[in-house]
């Protein structure tokens, strides 16, 4: 992956001295997908069953393992060699984390500098970054529950039976004419003023 150094010197002063600290040969979400871990990309390949419970009503529904393979979790990898700036940081000597080196308003302004310039890829992953966000909407859902894959809503009840009604309305709307004939030649089709002769 090589910088156009000419598009380099277009970029605001903020996003030059990220990326000479940080260069994207080394950093970029690019190069961090493929240095995955093997291990995690061979759980990416396996179909494992949605954290997603698809019936909301059934007993015993348990809440999504969180040790469950997240596509939206696997885009957050940090090299051990070259740790991601966006990301924390544990020292397994003293089992402490430490934060990362950006904060998330400072991620945040970064990548919205980023996107506005078409250089977003060249930063490193993280939870700001419109790639994360597009995969954790996918598999959380929008504010609105059951919007997730996999989810299901429970809607009220008019809603989770309109399809029986509508289709009993359908087949009463075919069967009219016929029910109409049957009633005139039953003899109920005079009208309800006309009263028989005495």
């Amino acid at each position: 992956m090589s910088v156009n150094t000419a598009h380099l010197n277009q970029l605001p002063v903020r996003l030059r001295n990220f990326f000479a600290r940080y260069p994207p040969q080394t950093y970029s979400s690019l190069v961090a997908s493929r240095q995955a871990p093997p291990e995690a990309e061979a759980s990416a390949e396996k179909t494992l069953p949605s954290p997603y419970t698809p019936d909301r009503d059934a007993k015993g529904a348990h809440k999504p393992n969180r040790d469950a393979y997240s596509a939206a979790r696997a885009l957050l990898y940090s090299d051990p060699k070259s740790p991601n700036p966006f990301l924390p940081k544990k020292i397994f000597s003293t089992g402490k984390w430490l934060g990362p080196k950006f904060g998330l308003r400072q991620q945040a302004d970064l990548v919205k500098l980023a996107a506005k310039y078409n250089v977003e890829a060249l930063l490193p992953p993280g939870p700001k970054s419109t790639e994360y966000k597009s995969a954790r909407l996918a598999e959380r859902g929008l504010a609105i529950k059951g919007t997730g894959i996999g989810q299901k809503v429970k809607g009220h009840k008019w809603e989770r039976t309109m399809e029986a009604r509508l289709e009993d309305r359908r087949k009463a709307m075919v069967e009219m004419p016929e029910m109409i004939r049957l009633w005139k030649q039953r003899g109920h089709g005079r009208g309800w003023r006309q009263w028989p002769k005495r």
